[in-house]
């Protein structure tokens, strides 16, 4: 969202408490729900949204869920954004634009604990956000659909299908401690999953030779009961079609490319549980699955020594019987290291650990039981613009959420120091916060391994 003063999404204070004026939040300590991936569908308690499940939280109140729809190719979001900004006027008398709103092309939505993205496609009803050099200034500003106190806005969003069986959502549309974006958590639709059976291929049963055929016009011995006649010839059986998908590849050092040894932990995107696991020999470094078509999958591949991966194996348009290749390279782990947790997601200008994080820092605890002596340091880092304090405080809760989610997975909490350092470290001090956004992240340095 644009608003006011061309920055990049709306300038302004937050709402007190939780941003849907009451209700449950995510537990800062990043606790999972019993849900597969959210906690119970919060009604959005802006009352224009008549209060109905799932429409989510918005991070702005001013922008209503009005339905969500899936049809062979999207996820549609149509909502509402009421400017609800007080009147202003210049010298003149005249009533001024309060803001300018666009949809950053950038912006995703999150499934699956954050093991799914699907990327925007395409809005309708207000520009998609861009850049434009200021010829006066000869700086960038954005450029928008300028918003005036009381309009009320109807647009649409399009954004690649979910996964059969993935209901629960978010959309992300910006990153951002200062301006309030088109953030809105807890969306839900209807989506049922097809029903996966999962059959092992066998070996097709021998069957027995058939004797030679009687030659035709020749009478058999009849029963009581039958008809004279010609003996038929049996029909063949047809082919039974394949429906499963032969996945290989060979897991490799992604620096020596030396064959590895990996566990590789398979599941359907829309479950919790892991379906199978498969390993690597470790002379080649290959490994082989069958999987059933027409299904999304992710993976984590972990080895001892090594960053876990992770992946994607979509089959939804694969026919049965072919064969994939993905080979997997690991980054050896080494004393020093400092890695950055690329999918952790708080809400806006809090601590409170959304779910859509838990897939990468439940990646983080598995590497620390993969490898038992490995210590770590947790660092968290926020843009530097804003309250210098505020920043160092935000920070420091931010990395104790996930250190406590780690001590709820089984990690000692001697094994993760955790440190805030606000803003004191970017990475760019300079730029639109657009490009200034890689200094808003979590990072975990390797202490011992």
């Amino acid at each position: 969202m644009l608003t006011g003063l061309n920055s990049a999404c709306m300038v302004g204070s937050y709402p007190t408490g939780n941003p849907s004026g009451g209700g449950q939040q995510y537990p800062s300590s990043g606790q999972q729900s019993p849900d597969d991936t959210y906690p119970n569908r919060y009604p959005n308690t802006n009352p224009s949204s008549g209060g109905q499940p799932g429409r989510g939280r918005t991070a702005d109140p001013g922008v209503t869920v009005n339905s969500i729809r899936l049809t062979r190719d999207y996820t549609i979001l149509n909502l509402t954004y009421t400017d609800q900004n007080k009147p202003s006027y210049d010298r003149n008398g005249r009533q001024v634009s309060t803001g300018t709103i666009g949809f950053d092309p950038t912006g995703y939505l999150v499934a699956a604990n954050g093991a799914r993205t699907f990327a925007f496609v395409k809005v309708e009803g207000i520009p998609v956000k861009k850049e434009q050099l200021n010829p006066a200034t000869g700086k960038k500003v954005l450029v928008g659909r300028n918003t005036f106190p009381g309009d009320q806005i109807a647009f649409t969003l399009y954004f690649e299908r979910l996964d059969k069986g993935l209901e629960n959502f978010d959309l992300f549309e910006c990153v951002n401690d200062q301006y309030i974006c088109w953030n809105i958590y807890n969306l839900h639709v209807d989506n049922p999953a097809d029903q996966v059976v999962y059959t092992p291929p066998t070996t097709p049963t021998p069957v027995p030779p058939r004797s030679s055929p009687a030659p035709k016009n020749q009478k058999l011995p009849q029963v009581s009961g039958e008809s004279g006649g010609e003996m038929e010839t049996p029909k063949a059986k047809p082919a039974p079609v394949a429906t499963v998908v032969t996945v290989s590849g060979v897991v490799s050092d992604a620096k020596n490319k030396r064959p590895v040894t990996a566990t590789i932990d398979y599941q359907l995107s829309a479950s919790k549980q892991v379906l199978d696991s498969v390993q690597s020999f470790a002379s080649t470094g290959i490994y082989r699955m069958s999987l059933a078509k027409g299904q999304v999958y992710t993976y984590v591949a972990s080895a001892r020594g090594y960053q876990s991966a992770s992946g994607v194996l979509d089959l939804s348009k694969v026919a049965g019987g072919q064969k994939l290749t993905r080979d997997i390279a690991l980054t050896p782990l080494a004393v020093g290291d400092k890695i950055t947790l690329k999918n952790i997601y708080f809400e806006m200008s809090k601590s409170d650990l959304l779910s859509a994080s838990f897939a990468e820092l439940d990646k983080l605890a598995a590497m620390m039981q993969d490898n038992p002596n490995m210590t770590i340091r947790l660092e968290g880092h926020t843009d530097i613009i804003g309250d210098h304090d505020k920043n160092g405080q935000l920070s420091r809760d931010r990395v104790i959420a996930c250190q406590r989610y780690l001590a709820q997975k089984g990690i000692d909490l001697a094994r993760v120091q955790a440190v805030g350092y606000g803003d004191t470290r970017p990475i760019l001090t300079k730029g639109t916060d657009e490009e200034r956004k890689v200094n808003r992240r979590v990072e975990f340095v390797i202490l011992a391994i």
